[in-house]
């Protein structure tokens, strides 16, 4: 047993499956980790407005730190899936800034049922 403990970093080593630079399974977990912090950081400030879509003062106020965050997360992005996520939240923020146009008055909630 000790033997095979002694020939096993020499194995990993040659292979190239611990040691020295990251295989590309490691590159992915942090390409994702990324990802998902960046994202968390952008969704954040786009669901000020999502979560406000009724009320377009909010809505207005909210946009500009949004689209900042959107615009600053896309440039961090390193995954097809993070841009795919980042882009299904920027249209989300952007359907509601059409509907709110700068200046639009507060809309009503409908009644509940």
């Amino acid at each position: 047993m000790g033997g095979l403990l002694a020939v096993l970093p020499v194995v990993l080593s040659l292979c190239g499956c611990g040691g020295g630079e990251p295989n590309k399974r490691q590159q992915a977990v942090a390409n994702i980790t990324s990802d998902t912090a960046v994202l968390e950081e952008a969704s954040s400030a786009a669901n000020a407005v999502i979560r406000n879509n009724m009320d377009c003062d909010t809505v207005n106020a909210a946009l500009p730190e949004a689209n900042h965050k959107l615009d600053e997360a896309a440039s961090r992005i390193r995954t097809p899936a993070g841009k795919a996520t980042l882009e299904s939240i920027r249209a989300q923020v952007k359907a509601i800034a059409q509907n709110c146009p700068p200046g639009d008055v507060v809309r009503q909630q409908p009644p509940p049922p």
